[in-house]
């Protein structure tokens, strides 16, 4: 066979696969594209989404409070939504519309979580049965707000951190938090307790000094911080972190830095602070507490509902460091 027979066969068999392989990357290329433009329009809406609830509970003076909490969790929802709608530019489409795409929004706070979801609605039957005229009774929800079996989206109850534990005669609820603060209620060795505090290890207490890791910890403590003046020098400056805030004494006035610009903080602060001690010594206190009320072995096996087959220790100060 001559090679431009050859050539040919080649071309025959070669070019259409090339063709193939060459519109299935462009499809691939196109679908990662698309993946990378919603993932970063997803993380937009979440972004927005987390900054109006933090805007809204900072302002807000009852942020704590359950009901405050709900409204700016069904603020920062709405958020979420409204930038999904302009992110999409799908403006005419409510928020309705978009959650049917959202399987659920969940809000992680510090000692539990809010799901956001779709979910079914319940009436009892005996708040919609009526009586007739022949003295039957008959199914009438045509003047309740919601109806029986309705498929509704919308904010479900707070859901605490919490674990049921029972063995023998003890039947107590640890609620656990985003840190090492933990709370128990319930019964133990047939006495009610209702107990809470830090869970934190290698705690020595020597007289009025509380050792932490070798670390001396001593009580009205003076915390300084290394700054440069406005004169250019550096010196030491007492402070206080108060939510969040650094407050600087200079001058024998406490005043915070923002953008370079310092403001008074209008508060007569102590030069000591002695919240670091009282930390450890409680902590340690709760520590030994948990040994009297005899649960120090509490183990994953006496979880209620557990579903774990290992058998791990919860107050095993070798699982968990703080």
């Amino acid at each position: 066979m001559s090679l431009d027979k050859l050539a040919i066969i080649f071309f025959i068999i070669v070019l259409p696969i090339s063709v193939i392989l060459n519109a299935y990357t462009d499809s691939q290329i196109e679908t990662l594209n698309l993946q990378i433009s919603y993932d970063n329009k997803l993380k937009n809406a979440t972004y927005d989404a987390v900054k109006a609830f933090q805007l809204n509970t900072i302002n807000s003076s009852t942020s704590d409070l359950a009901n405050s909490k709900i409204r700016d969790i069904e603020a920062s929802v709405n958020t979420f939504f409204n930038s999904m709608s302009t992110n999409f530019n799908v403006g005419g489409y409510n928020t309705a519309t978009l959650q049917e795409y959202v399987p659920a929004l969940v809000y992680t706070m510090y000692d539990g979580y809010y799901i956001y979801s779709p979910y079914t609605n319940t009436l009892p039957e005996d708040t919609y049965t009526k009586i007739d005229a022949n003295g039957n009774p008959v199914s009438d929800d045509s003047n309740a707000t919601y109806k029986n079996e309705e498929k509704l989206y919308g904010l479900k109850p707070f859901i605490h951190y919490s674990c049921e534990y029972k063995r023998d005669n003890d039947n107590f609820v640890i609620t656990y938090s985003l840190d090492n603060y933990i709370t128990i209620q319930g019964v133990i060795n047939g006495e009610w307790v209702n107990d809470a505090g830090y869970l934190v290890s290698d705690i020595e207490e020597e007289s009025n000094t509380i050792k932490y890791r070798g670390i001396k910890i001593q009580q009205n403590q003076q915390i300084q911080e290394n700054l440069i003046n406005d004169e250019g020098k550096k010196g030491k400056y007492p402070y206080h972190k108060i939510n969040g805030v650094k407050y600087y004494k200079k001058n024998n006035e406490w005043v915070s830095l923002l953008n370079g610009t310092e403001k008074a903080s209008g508060e007569a602060l102590k030069d000591t602070d002695s919240s670091a001690y009282y930390y450890y010594k409680e902590a340690k206190e709760f520590m030994e507490r948990i040994k009297t009320y005899g649960i120090k072995n509490l183990s994953t096996e006496d979880c209620v509902d557990s579903k774990l087959k290992d058998d791990k220790k919860i107050f095993d100060e070798n699982q968990w460091r703080y």
